[in-house]
């Protein structure tokens, strides 16, 4: 509601100057006789000044003798978040965004998510692991986020939202999801042998011995384990994910970000991505891993992501935000394809009938 304030502004005013100058001839005391006698008047107006509650002006000081208006525009209906649904609308845009990128620039930004993720892994092994490790380790996903780079288990949630939100196709998540899954991989892969191996900064470090017993612990699991673990950690992400997504600032996006993934990895949960680093650099310094037993432990950690930030995030806000119009729009298109096939089916079965099958039918019925 807007408010308004009655200002009060003075009175007209008049001021009156007088020019003393040395003295001359007659007729230049007579033109400044003539000048002293001239005024210089200001007037105010007497008119309230009516200040709304968006934009309210504030006077300069006077210029000469009068005083000139200046408008200083405060914004009021700021605000640090969305609401929910409208952060459902910037996942469905981002989702549309995703979706049309040209395939080089999809294998560039998921090739950036994955070196990401690898440098927050490597730092997680420099100092050590446990809970320092873990505190520090959100310097990945905040990069991904603040640069917009194509990382598979954010991807998760934006993508399974702005499917059901009818916003994207089907076959724009599969090749999104293929190509960020194989690009993040080879990203991971660049930064272990390039910068953790080769760099021997692991070595430098100390830490060796902590690469090689975290990748033998990931991959010594039994499937439902890896594939609970996955679930877990890819819905710690994506909350985080909506939660940045929520926020306007950058500072807000960070927090948003920070908490949850520090949370998941002190819970020994599996990111797919996270382990596609964090295996291939135990394995480069001689773990004892195949790279059977490599992909072997990717695949129930990718499938637990998938659910885990698709379903448990991007499904259940879209049912919560969207189900009055997707939910039923969904569910109208399966109503109408069943209808249709009743009708072709019945219409099948009318045309089969033989004419002398149609005429019997008459007969009956006139008589």
């Amino acid at each position: 509601m807007n408010q308004e304030v009655a200002v009060a502004t003075p009175p007209t005013t008049t001021a009156t100057t007088e020019l003393v100058v040395p003295s001359g001839g007659a007729d230049e005391e007579k033109e400044m006789k003539e000048d002293t006698n001239n005024t210089r008047t200001t007037e105010l107006s007497s008119q309230p000044m009516v200040v709304d509650a968006e934009s309210i002006q504030l006077p300069n000081p006077a210029v000469g003798n009068v005083a000139v208006p200046r408008a200083a525009t405060i914004a009021l209906n700021y605000k640090a978040t969305k609401a929910p649904k409208e952060t459902l609308e910037a996942v469905y845009k981002a989702g549309e965004y995703k979706a049309g990128l040209p395939l080089n620039l999809l294998m560039m930004q998921s090739f950036m998510a994955g070196i990401y993720i690898a440098m927050a892994g490597q730092l997680y092994l420099t100092v050590g692991g446990g809970v320092l490790g873990a505190s520090l380790f959100p310097t990945g996903l905040i990069a991904v986020v603040l640069t917009s780079a194509e990382l598979f288990t954010g991807d998760s949630l934006v993508f399974c939202a702005s499917v059901l939100g009818q916003r994207v196709s089907f076959t724009k998540l599969i090749r999104n999801w293929t190509v960020a899954w194989i690009m993040n991989f080879i990203g991971c892969i660049f930064w272990a042998g390039l910068l953790a191996y080769l760099s021997d900064a692991l070595q430098d470090a100390g830490q060796v011995e902590l690469a090689i017993k975290v990748a033998e612990k990931k991959v010594h699991q039994t499937w439902l384990h890896i594939f609970l673990k996955g679930i877990g950690a890819n819905f710690m992400v994506c909350v985080g994910v909506w939660q940045a997504t929520t926020a306007e600032e950058v500072a807000g996006k960070i927090l948003a970000i920070w908490f949850p993934i520090a949370a998941f990895v002190m819970m020994g949960f599996d990111h797919c991505i996270a382990n596609q680093f964090l295996i291939p650099v135990g394995m480069m310094y001689g773990a004892d891993i195949t790279v059977g037993q490599l992909f072997w432990a990717l695949l129930p950690a990718t499938i637990g992501n998938a659910i885990g930030g698709g379903v448990l995030v991007g499904a259940v806000y879209w049912y919560v935000y969207d189900h009055m119009t997707s939910n039923k729009q969904f569910f109208q298109r399966i109503r109408d394809s069943i209808y249709k096939r009743q009708r072709r089916l019945t219409h099948i079965a009318t045309t089969a009938l033989t004419p002398s099958e149609d005429g019997e039918n008459r007969d009956e019925k006139e008589e």
